[in-house]
C-alpha cells in the first residue's frame, strides 16, 4: 500500500450522509488516479459520526472504490463505537486500521499502551496510529511508538500529522509503514521515505496532490515542487477557514456540487466565505466553478 490516500470528505445533506453524493465523489477520485481511502479521520468528522453513519459511509465508499485500499479510523469518544467501527471495518475488507489516541482527557503513556492492547485483541487487520497534535492536544512520538512496540503491542504503521518532517524521518527509519498526513510536506516526506501521503487536499486539487508524489518518486524534482507548491498554497489559503468545512467547500468550488459538514458541532462557510475563498483560488490560477 503507497501512494496518495484520500483523507476523505464525506458530505452531509439534511443531516444525513449524501450517499448518491459520496459515491459519486469516490468514484469520480478513483478515475483522477488516487490509490486509496482513508475514512472516518478528521476530515470525514469520524469522531462525529455515530455508528450507522459510520455504516453508510463505509458501504457507500466500500461499493464505489473499485477495490482501492481503505484505511479506516476506527477512534472515537466511546469503546463500544470503536469496537463496532472495527467490524465494519472487517465487513467491508479494509486494508488496515488506524487510530487517534483517547481524546480529551490527556492520555498518559499506560492509557494509550491499554488502548493499543485492546486494538489489537480485537482485529488482526494492520493497525496505524493516527498521530495529529493539533486536534488532540498529544504528539505521538517515535519513541512512545517504540516503547509501545518493546512493550507487545503491535503496530503496522503511523500516519503523521504533525508536519515534522524529522519526526517523519524518524517513524521511517523505526521500518514502520509512515504515511504523511501534511499536505505541504507531499514531496519531502515522500523523498525521506514514506509511503504515500493522506490527504485532504486531494479531495480537490487532486492533480497537483498526485503529482507531488508521483514526479518526486519518478525523479522529477522540479516538477514536483512546482506541484507541492501550489498545494501549498491552497493549503495556506484553507486555513484561514474552518475546518472541516473548508475542505467540503473546496470541491464545491472546484469540482461539483458537493455536501457539507454535519452541523451543529461543525458549520458550514458562509456564502460570504465561499465567495471570499472563491476569488482567492482564481488568483492561484484554479479554474472555479461558482454561482
Amino acid at each position: 500500500m503507497e501512494g496518495v490516500l484520500v483523507a476523505l470528505a464525506i458530505p452531509f445533506r439534511d443531516g444525513k450522509v449524501d450517499v448518491e453524493g459520496l459515491g459519486r465523489h469516490v468514484s469520480s477520485l478513483v478515475k483522477e488516479g488516487v490509490n486509496g481511502f482513508f475514512p472516518l479521520g478528521t476530515t470525514s468528522m469520524g469522531v462525529l459520526l455515530n455508528v450507522e453513519e459510520r455504516r453508510i459511509a463505509l458501504e457507500t465508499i466500500s461499493e464505489n472504490s473499485n477495490g482501492l485500499p481503505i484505511v479506516v479510523q476506527v477512534g472515537s469518544t466511546d469503546w463500544s463505537t470503536v469496537v463496532e467501527t472495527v467490524k465494519l471495518a472487517e465487513k467491508f475488507n479494509a486494508e488496515a486500521i488506524a487510530s487517534i489516541v483517547p481524546i480529551y482527557y490527556k492520555p498518559d503513556y499506560d492509557t494509550i499502551k491499554l488502548y493499543f492492547s485492546k486494538l489489537n485483541q480485537l482485529t488482526s487487520l494492520p493497525i496505524f496510529i493516527y498521530n495529529i497534535p493539533g486536534n488532540v492536544g498529544f504528539n505521538v512520538t517515535p519513541d512512545l511508538v517504540a516503547r509501545l512496540i518493546k512493550d507487545g503491542v503491535s503496530v503496522s504503521g503511523v500516519k503523521d500529522s504533525s508536519g515534522d518532517i524529522g519526526q517523519v524521518m524518524r517513524f521511517v527509519e523505526m521500518g514502520l509503514e509512515v504515511f504523511n498526513g501534511s499536505d505541504h510536506i507531499v514531496t519531502l516526506a515522500t523523498l525521506v521515505g514514506a509511503k504515500g501521503c493522506i490527504s485532504a487536499l486531494s479531495n480537490s486539487v487532486t492533480g497537483p496532490v498526485i503529482e507531488s508524489y508521483r514526479l518526486i518518486k519518478d525523479g522529477d524534482v522540479k516538477g514536483a515542487l512546482k506541484a507541492q507548491s501550489l498545494v501549498a498554497k491552497v493549503r495556506d489559503l484553507a486555513s484561514k477557514y474552518p475546518k472541516p468545512a473548508v475542505y467540503y467547500s473546496l470541491v464545491k468550488l472546484l469540482k461539483y456540487d458537493f455536501g457539507g459538514v454535519k452541523e451543529p458541532l461543525v458549520r458550514n462557510l458562509t456564502r460570504e466565505e465561499e465567495t471570499e475563498l472563491a476569488a482567492e483560488l482564481s488568483k492561484l490560477g484554479l479554474k472555479v466553478r461558482f454561482n
